[in-house]
């Protein structure tokens, strides 16, 4: 019985400690797929002026592109953005935005960084 229980003990172990290497395999640089970003006023976006509002944020691979698509939350406006992933030394403890200013005085979101990613998003222009 003792050996029955300890062998299902390990089996248990076995399984998640598998499932958990495909998921960092999917993941190798451990970020989410899925996030939310608010903006607090317009933001232009890889070129798109998107209007303050709730985001949601996904990720797509086009090969070794990583593309980054924002769509808003019950509207219609959307923007892709091609980005570069840094990692960090560690995982994000809190989530943060950073922001240039375009010729037309418009607020640009260049990088963004979210809690309990592994990487860093960096925008291209």
């Amino acid at each position: 019985m003792y050996t029955r229980k300890r062998m299902f003990v390990v089996l248990i172990g076995l399984v998640l400690v598998l499932l958990g290497s495909m998921a960092a395999k999917d993941n190798p640089m451990g970020i989410a797929t899925k996030q939310t970003i608010n903006f607090t006023q317009p933001t232009v976006v890889a070129g798109s002026l998107l209007p303050a509002g709730d985001y949601n944020v996904t990720h797509q691979m086009q090969g070794q592109t990583h593309i980054m698509i924002f769509k808003r939350k019950g509207g219609t406006a959307e923007a892709k953005a091609t980005c570069t992933l840094v990692p960090l030394s560690a995982k994000a403890t809190v989530s943060e935005q950073r922001f240039t200013e375009n010729a037309n005085n418009q607020r640009v979101l260049v990088q963004m960084t979210f809690s309990g990613d592994q990487a860093t998003h960096v925008l291209e222009p």
